[in-house]
C-alpha cells in the first residue's frame, strides 16, 4: 500500500484537493494522512474553515506545529496539537525566528531571506512524515494543491513529469486542470465556505503580499500589529517590501484613499508550499 501525505494549507485549493483524494477511486488503496502545519499566525477564519473540513467531510486532519530551539546543533522538530491547543498568537512563528537567528544569520524573514516557509512548514512536515512513514526515498508521496493559476510560476508540466516525490492532483487528475473558475463552481455546491476573501491569505500580514494587499489586510483587521513591532525591535530589521516597517504600513492604511505603488510588482506570492 502506498503512503500519501496530503498537505492542507487552509485555503480553498488544498481543501478541494483533499476532498478529491478522499473520495476518488484512484486513491482508494492509498494510506492517506492529511496534515495541516500551523504557524500561529493563521486567521481565525482559516481555522474555522479547517474545522468545517473535519465536520462536514469527516477528513481526519492531523495538526502539527514546529518545535524550535535556541541551542546550536538542535534541529527543527514538531508536535501534534488540536483545535483546542493550537497556537493562535504567533508564538510558533516567534520561536522559529529565534531558532533561525541562533547561527550566522540575524534578521527577520523577507524577500532576500525567505526562510519562514521552510522552517514553519516544510521542515516540520518532513520530520513528521519521516517519523510516520520512514526516511526511505520511496516511503511516501506528497500531495500538493497547486491549481492552474500556479503554472508555470510555481510548477511546470516538465517538472511534474519527472517529480516522483510530489503529486499535483488538481493539475493531473482532471480533463481540464482545476483553476479559479472550477474552484468557484465546486465551493458553490458545498455546505460551507472559506469565510474570507482569497487576497487575505492564511497567515496575517504575510511579507510576500504586495503593499496594497497588506494595506487592505490592515484595514480589514489584524491581531499582530504589536507582534510585528516587537519582532522589528528585537531583530532590528523588517519583513516587508522596500524595508517598510509595520508602522509604515499602518500609516499608509490610515490614508483616506487607495494608494498607488507603480514600481512594485503587485502579484502576491503568499503561498507556502512544501
Amino acid at each position: 500500500m502506498k503512503n500519501l501525505l496530503v498537505t492542507v494549507s487552509g485555503g480553498r485549493s488544498s481543501a478541494r484537493m483533499a476532498r478529491h483524494i478522499q473520495t476518488h477511486p484512484k486513491y482508494a488503496d492509498y494510506n492517506k494522512v492529511y496534515v495541516f502545519c500551523n504557524t500561529g499566525m493563521e486567521r481565525p477564519e482559516t481555522i474555522d474553515f479547517l474545522k468545517n473540513i473535519v465536520k462536514y467531510w469527516k477528513i481526519p486532519l492531523t495538526i502539527i506545529e514546529g518545535v524550535y530551539s535556541t541551542e546550536k546543533g538542535v534541529g527543527v522538530g514538531y508536535k501534534v496539537v488540536d483545535f483546542d491547543t493550537m497556537d493562535m498568537q504567533a508564538q510558533t512563528f516567534a520561536n522559529m525566528i529565534a531558532h533561525y537567528n541562533k547561527g550566522h544569520y540575524n534578521g527577520l524573514p523577507n524577500m532576500g531571506a525567505p526562510y519562514c516557509s521552510d522552517y514553519l512548514k516544510s521542515n516540520p512536515t518532513k520530520k513528521f512524515a519521516n517519523d510516520l512513514f520512514g526516511k526511505g526515498k520511496d516511503s511516501y508521496q506528497l500531495a500538493i494543491g497547486y491549481r492552474k493559476e500556479d503554472m508555470p510560476k510555481r510548477i511546470s508540466w516538465a517538472e511534474i513529469k519527472v517529480d516522483t516525490k510530489r503529486i499535483f492532483p488538481l493539475l493531473t487528475d482532471f480533463e481540464v486542470p482545476i483553476g479559479q473558475q472550477e474552484l468557484n463552481k465546486f465551493w458553490n455546491s458545498q455546505p460551507f465556505k472559506l469565510g474570507i476573501h482569497n487576497k487575505f491569505g492564511n497567515c496575517e500580514l504575510c511579507w510576500k503580499k504586495s503593499t496594497p494587499n497588506l494595506i487592505d489586510n490592515i484595514r480589514y483587521g489584524t491581531r499582530f500589529i504589536d507582534w510585528f513591532k516587537e519582532m522589528e525591535s528585537t531583530y532590528q530589521s523588517t519583513m516587508f517590501r522596500d524595508r517598510r516597517s509595520i508602522e509604515d504600513l499602518v500609516r499608509l492604511a490610515q490614508e483616506p484613499i487607495q494608494l498607488s505603488f507603480p514600481f512594485e510588482n503587485s502579484a502576491d506570492g503568499c503561498v507556502c508550499s512544501f
